[in-house]
């Protein structure tokens, strides 16, 4: 069962007193279970591994592993039935200029993780008494 009931409120609240370890956690069990749900070969990479590429690379790596998060969730809700809007591109614009004035950040994971919700409960209802697809 994947989960799907993830809030922006939480992941804010645990981040601060857990100094952005439950950051970590959150976005890692986000990738796994998206990882689980999508039927292509192309995967997410593991969050640890994107935490690591983005100290190299001083943050940029971060940026481009939104934007393809974001991807593989509007993919993935393509593929079993539902239109995830907006897209990749717009949720990493208000993640981008969005940090000028603060809240796009917060906008950009609320619409990745809202997103995420959605394409999680339709998953669930779709596969509920069904056994799992085979992945690749």
């Amino acid at each position: 069962m994947i989960q799907e009931d993830r809030r922006l409120w939480k992941l804010i609240l645990f981040s601060i007193p857990t100094l952005g370890i439950y950051s970590i956690y959150f976005w890692y069990k986000l990738t796994k279970d998206l990882n689980e749900m999508n039927q292509e070969e192309k995967k997410i990479k593991n969050y640890f591994l994107v935490l690591f590429l983005s100290i190299i690379t001083l943050g940029i790596y971060r940026w481009v592993w939104f934007f393809y998060l974001a991807d593989r969730i509007q993919t993935t809700g393509a593929d079993i039935g539902i239109k995830i809007k907006p897209g990749p591109s717009m949720t990493l614009i208000c993640k981008l200029f969005g940090t000028f004035v603060l809240i796009g950040p917060f906008v950009a994971n609320y619409l990745v993780i809202r997103n995420m919700n959605k394409v999680a409960r339709q998953y669930n209802q779709y596969f509920a008494g069904k056994p799992k697809p085979a992945n690749k």
